[in-house]
């Protein structure tokens, strides 16, 4: 009988390991960082919210863990205005990313080339703009539910237009089971201005289920030149992450702008932000919008009503 008993003890066994092994795996059941469960929301998730590297979250430090995270690709805008010449944007993207250079410290960098136009034929407005951007940034985990980091920001544009900027931005980041919590403030210095901007962005997201995140985020921006000039959103969105780790990100932004005089835009824009990956080291970026623009308290230096279309598209790539 115990023989028996026994055998049948091993069998119930390797039923179940067999079941374990077949059975289908939820998308965040190997997302485990050591110290902080699968009950939060994993940084893989929130990585990209908002758009590639809007929000950069501090990660884990371990040997296996890629240091380099960067986009290459190409960005077109275009704005069609009721009352003055269309405008067009094209930028070559050489490196937008970060690398992690210690436990504590990482460098986020940006390189970019950018060709504008105007006009039904699109005349060339003169030497395209290079800009170069370097942000060392420093990452602390105090415990498993909250971080900060501190980031400081130099910016170069040369070109048909010149200038030059410094910046400071804390950050504060909660985590609690279902619900994650982002809060900054950008402050900074334009040189050749010699005018101050600040901006904070807040982001909110609930994990809704294994492959499905809400969120909303929050903007306000202020610039003290002589434009004036301050921005005020807010920007719902829904992320998706499917089996096969295809990421998807649906964005709503309503806001509105404004300078000195009272003039500016209210806006709607509906975007698209997907990643599809290629293999462990590189993946496929589209970042798509449309943006439709209301002018309020025109007057006769005023360009009218504006629409505009959004696209970026890039290889990602890790190591």
């Amino acid at each position: 009988m115990k023989k028996q008993s026994l055998a049948l003890s091993i069998g119930l066994l390797m039923s179940a390991s067999v079941a374990a092994e077949t059975a289908p795996k939820n998308i965040w059941d190997n997302v485990e960082m050591p110290g902080y469960g699968k009950t939060q929301i994993p940084i893989e998730a929130l990585q990209d919210i908002g758009g590639f590297g809007t929000v950069l979250l501090p990660t884990e430090s371990m040997p296996a863990v890629k240091r380099t995270r960067a986009l290459t690709g190409f960005e077109y805008e275009e704005y069609v205005y009721d009352n003055a010449p269309s405008e067009f944007y094209q930028s070559f993207i050489f490196a937008d990313g970060s690398t992690k250079v210690s436990e504590r410290w990482r460098i986020a960098y940006l390189l970019k080339e950018t060709h504008r136009y105007s006009g039904e034929d699109k005349t060339s407005l003169g030497q395209p703009l290079l800009t170069t951007e370097i942000m060392p940034r420093y990452e602390h985990w105090v415990n498993e539910n909250f971080n900060y980091v501190v980031e400081l920001g130099y910016e170069k544009v040369t070109g048909f237009q010149e200038t030059t900027r410094y910046q400071i931005t804390p950050e504060l980041n909660f985590s609690l089971g279902k619900h994650f919590l982002h809060l900054n403030l950008e402050m900074g210095y334009w040189e050749e201005e010699k005018a101050e901007f600040y901006e904070t962005e807040p982001l909110y997201v609930y994990r809704f289920n294994d492959w499905i995140n809400l969120g909303t985020k929050v903007l306000y921006h202020e610039d003290t030149n002589d434009f004036a000039w301050t921005e005020k959103a807010i920007k719902p969105l829904v992320q998706f992450r499917f089996d096969n780790n295809v990421y998807l990100e649906l964005r709503y932004e309503l806001g509105e702008t404004e300078i000195h005089d009272g003039s500016g835009y209210r806006y709607n824009n509906y975007a698209l932000y997907t990643e599809i990956p290629l293999n462990d080291t590189f993946s496929v970026l589209a970042d798509l919008a449309y943006r439709d623009q209301k002018q309020h308290h025109g007057n006769q230096y005023s360009w009218g009503d504006k629409e505009g279309v959004f696209a970026k598209v890039g290889l990602i790539w890790t190591f």
